[in-house]
């Protein structure tokens, strides 16, 4: 499905990575001609009704994505490909559901992604970069959602569960801070933020 409805809005070559037998979703890189960026998309976390609450219907199907930039070489850098399965897992697996600003640990205790981008902790978000090709208008009439992931730093996901993850995305807007991965970013949040860091 997700696939069908991405051909409307880009022109891209798409390429099957891997198949999560157990819960039933593939994991696609997608390559939009033409854009500095490339997207891993889940694709089958719809045929899953997420037991969400009544004011959070709009997000009871859902697919995950990571926006990479166009240079990323994901032979010799895999973890995004590793992670995205991972989480995507876990709706399913702990029959729980995954709405904007949930975050989830990179391992148990968490562990940096990347030996540069030394984020330990990811944040779901809705579409930041990608809000006008992305947005709910695109996707009522197959109900379902689309959320990034976004790989960020303990001190953001700390700031963000003393404050609140709208916080926390007011000042990745001001650090034009967005879904698309960018390996050399520093944290948003520092100590001069309400002394907690």
């Amino acid at each position: 499905m997700i696939i069908e409805k991405l051909e409307e809005i880009f022109d891209f070559d798409a390429v099957l990575l891997r198949t999560n037998e157990m819960y039933c979703f593939d994991i696609k890189l997608i390559k939009p001609k033409g854009k500095n960026f490339q997207l891993l998309v889940t694709d089958g976390l719809v045929n899953y009704n997420q037991p969400v609450p009544e004011k959070f219907d709009r997000f009871k199907k859902i697919e995950l994505y990571m926006c990479l930039p166009d240079y990323w070489d994901l032979e010799k850098s895999k973890w995004p490909i590793e992670w995205l399965n991972k989480i995507a897992e876990v709706p399913q697996k702990n029959k729980s559901w995954f709405g904007p600003g949930d975050t989830i640990p990179a391992g148990n205790p968490p562990q940096f992604v990347d030996p540069k981008l030394k984020t330990n902790y990811f944040i779901l978000s809705q579409p930041i970069l990608l809000s006008e090709k992305l947005n709910e208008k695109n996707w009522v009439d197959s109900s379902f959602q689309m959320l990034a992931l976004i790989p960020i730093f303990k001190k953001e996901f700390d700031f963000k569960m003393q404050n609140s993850a709208t916080i926390l995305f007011e000042k990745f807007a001001l650090k034009n801070v967005t879904e698309l991965i960018d390996i050399y970013r520093e944290p948003v949040s520092r100590k001069k933020f309400m002394g907690l860091f």
